[in-house]
């Protein structure tokens, strides 16, 4: 039976306190993130009630609804019902003092990075495919396929500093397109031929320093916010049909010699610093870094606040070409499938294991892992504290290899061969089997019983 979106949507916003009740709404891989004006209005058992909800998160000032992977249609249909004025996820101006620091920037960085994490995700499994035609087609790579799909699945890398300008945009409520006018020079072929060629440019005698702005994450963000800002300032202090004229064009005259005079070479030039400095620090202890960072990831997930280290993430591509961190937490699918998996195999409840069942499989074939922790792990505790030690020890192979991320390809059981070609790739299946067969013969063993079932809903279900 389809799932009735509309009606989805309609309990939500009911159970979360009202449309009066919401400041704004946005979306990640599997949440409906809401900014809620009272959080007290909100009521976590109706909304766990509801049909098709896994489960409810608090973190990062957001009241996050956990559906699917499914999640981008009932956000369509809460947009549909509370208008487009919420959906930006903004954070009210009276709530800012009541929010910590980072959960104020985590919060920022959701609402930018999320709204294109589908073509994101796309790309990256388009690019495992391709990495796959060209290690086992010899040949493959001097072909005009190659280079068409090559095409397709680099693009978005190569230019995402105007993804990143229009979704800020969107953010920081500025006129996306002024915010492209804004980007665009970035990668403007000129600019880059001189990058390149090492020629001397200036702009009114002032030097430029030319820097690679390819796949450039900060420089977009902070001309964008500065777009909104100095937008605000003309159109307070000219009258509309002067702003209307020349408003957005002094926009562009001011911010443009700025972004490739200042901001633009700074931020670059400091990126590689912070990349370099962190994987220094790291290099000094990996094993130990590793594990840390792998075994605490789960519970960054729960939280929301995973998103906060997506920035450095994709810094590291930008600066060094490829990333060393977020392999370091691979295991982490594979030890909450299987954490999920042991649930399944040991339950003798037969709603359990129908809840179980999909769910470990998603986890595992998909790498969407939050039907498994909300819907089993989270739930019974052990299974998934087994599975963040799991993953901890999971990042071992891929620490004492080195792997290095080259393509933002997905990490799951499919695209495990395609992991394989990175640089240190071959610690990935040996990541993956002890993530899954870690968590999921510690969970069977230690991490679950049919005792610890304590609803109701599920009681009287044994076979």
């Amino acid at each position: 039976m389809a799932k009735d979106y509309k009606a989805l949507a309609s309990a939500v916003i009911e159970a979360v306190g009202g449309k009066e009740n919401i400041a704004s709404v946005t979306h990640c891989v599997t949440r409906l993130r809401f900014v809620l004006k009272d959080e007290g209005k909100a009521s976590d058992a109706t909304v766990k009630q509801i049909q098709h909800v896994i489960d409810v998160v608090h973190g990062n000032g957001q009241y996050q609804v956990v559906i699917g992977t499914d999640v981008e249609r009932a956000y369509d249909a809460a947009v549909e019902i509370l208008g487009t004025d919420l959906a930006r996820g903004e954070v009210p101006a009276d709530d800012g003092e009541k929010r910590s620091i980072f959960s104020k920037f985590s919060e920022t960085i959701s609402g930018i990075f999320f709204p294109f994490m589908g073509a994101f995700i796309a790309v990256g499994m388009l690019k495992a495919v391709v990495v796959l035609l060209q290690n086992f087609i010899p040949g493959f790579s001097a072909t005009g396929t190659y280079t068409v799909l090559y095409a397709a699945a680099d693009a978005f890398m190569r230019f995402l500093p105007f993804a990143l300008a229009v979704s800020a945009a969107d953010k920081f409520k500025t006129n996306k397109y002024v915010a492209l006018a804004v980007a665009f020079p970035l990668l403007y072929p000129s600019i880059v031929t001189a990058y390149e060629g090492g020629a001397a440019l200036d702009f009114l005698g002032i030097p430029v320093t030319l820097v690679s702005y390819a796949s450039a994450i900060i420089p977009p963000i902070i001309m964008t916010w500065m777009l909104a800002k100095l937008e605000k300032f003309l159109k307070a202090h000219l009258n509309a049909t002067i702003f209307s004229l020349f408003g957005y064009m002094l926009c562009i005259l001011i911010l443009v010699p700025v972004e490739l005079i200042a901001v633009g070479p700074i931020f670059q030039i400091a990126g590689t610093v912070v990349a370099d400095a962190i994987l220094a620090v790291y290099n000094v202890a990996p094993v130990l870094a590793g594990m840390i960072f792998a075994g605490v990831w789960p519970i960054l997930i729960i939280f929301g606040a995973h998103a906060a280290f997506t920035p450095i993430v994709l810094n590291n591509m930008a600066t060094l070409g490829y990333d060393w961190l977020s392999p370091l937490s691979w295991g982490c699918n594979f030890a909450m499938a299987g954490a999920c998996f042991g649930v399944f195999l040991k339950t003798r409840n037969a709603k359990l294991k129908e809840i179980a069942g999909p769910n470990w499989i998603t986890a595992l074939l998909a790498g969407v892992t939050e039907p498994a922790i909300y819907g089993v792990n989270l739930k019974y505790k052990k299974p998934f504290v087994i599975a963040c030690i799991a993953s901890a020890f999971a990042s071992i192979p891929i620490a004492l290899a080195g792997l290095q991320r080259t393509a933002f390809t997905g990490v799951n059981l499919i695209t495990l061969p395609a992991l394989y070609f990175f640089p240190g790739g071959w610690s990935a299946p040996i990541c993956a089997a002890i993530g899954f067969l870690g968590a999921a013969i510690g969970t069977y063993i230690w991490g679950f019983n049919d005792s610890m079932i304590e609803d109701p809903a599920l009681l009287e279900q044994e076979i």
